[in-house]
């Protein structure tokens, strides 16, 4: 790999860029986007992708260029700054992504392979011209490696936040429970069923709040909910495990950040490092607002951290999913009974 020289005002634009398109993230160096290193000498950085900047990053090293010169300024900026700056990159909870998403290991260590060889093949140099706008284009990648990783395996942290979604949507499609109901049946069964993670309470706020489009205009298709169940538990399951790394980061070496281009991912990490729970208040209005806080409060107490039991949680994985097609086909019904009587 050869040497590359990089100007200091050419360094500078990367970093703005990317301080401006705010896609790396850490509760206490970055919370909203825009990293700041201080305190943080002598330590070795790993950023964490997400599924959609890693595939736009396959992409790029395969084809050679992207089509979209917006996707190919922030790829090629994300690339230099990282190598510049030296922080390892790894995509391994995007590749297991992937792995459930095709229910198997074969094209998941297919894209591991081609990522691998990005940082053997592809210069600094190459990166900083595509950040820079001097070129369109690299050398495209065939990589013919066959390194053979187990991405395809078990993830508790993906079943429970699977449960939690289906719990949500299930909360969400169910037309006679009044929104303080709703959190206050969704807490008890948090509290009672899984680990309790600060990112899905402040995402059933988006839900019940109607701030996030996830369940609009899916019409009651079972399928379609459970797909976007799916995908959204892989967002929560990319923050919680993060989590589960920085939590004792001062005593380690290592510091793990975290890169998304997902708009509604970015907001949900911004509002939960905010310290404060006005999201409640300005969503629901004072009142309701401050009574789903006091049930929360008296609800999620401090308990033992309790056994997650991978069969236990597969068996209420189904539960759950029967518990959602019943609320959905009743749902379906009555919609179907009140357009008769229109027509009647």
């Amino acid at each position: 790999m050869k040497i590359t020289t990089i100007k200091s005002s050419e360094l500078k634009k990367v970093t703005l860029f990317l301080i401006d398109k705010k896609i790396i993230f850490h509760p206490i160096i970055s919370p909203n986007g825009i990293p700041d290193f201080s305190f943080y000498n002598n330590k070795d950085f790993i950023l964490i992708l997400d599924r959609n900047i890693l595939v736009p990053i396959l992409r790029l090293a395969e084809k050679g260029t992207l089509k979209d010169d917006f996707s190919l300024k922030l790829i090629s900026s994300l690339l230099t700054w990282t190598e510049y700056n030296g922080v390892t990159i790894t995509a391994g909870l995007a590749l297991m992504e992937y792995s459930h998403f095709k229910q198997g290991d074969n094209k998941s260590n297919i894209e591991n392979n081609v990522f691998l060889d990005i940082f053997k093949k592809i210069n600094l140099s190459d990166w900083l011209n595509l950040a820079m706008g001097r070129t369109k284009t690299i050398s495209p990648i065939k990589s013919r490696n066959i390194y053979k990783n187990d991405f395809f395996i078990e993830n508790d942290h993906f079943k429970m936040h699977y449960l939690e979604m289906l719990k949500i949507s299930q909360l969400y499609f169910d037309k006679n429970i009044s929104v303080e109901n709703k959190f206050r049946l969704l807490f008890l069964w948090i509290y009672d069923n899984v680990l309790i993670c600060k990112y899905t309470i402040f995402y059933s706020v988006f839900v019940f709040g109607e701030k996030s489009k996830i369940f609009r205009n899916a019409n009651n298709d079972y399928e379609e909910i459970i797909n976007k169940c799916t995908n959204q538990a892989w967002d929560l399951t990319y923050l919680s495990y993060w989590s589960s790394l920085y939590f004792n980061e001062n005593k380690s070496k290592e510091i793990f950040l975290f890169a998304t281009i997902d708009k509604e991912l970015k907001n949900l990490f911004s509002i939960t490092y905010k310290d404060n729970l006005d999201i409640f208040t300005e969503t629901f209005g004072l009142k309701t607002g401050k009574n789903i806080i006091e049930n929360m409060n008296k609800t999620l107490l401090p308990r033992e951290k309790p056994e997650i039991d991978s069969v236990k949680l597969d068996k209420m994985i189904t539960d759950e999913k029967q518990k959602l097609k019943r609320i959905l086909r009743h749902l379906t019904m009555h919609n179907q009974n009140c357009a008769f009587r229109k027509i009647e």
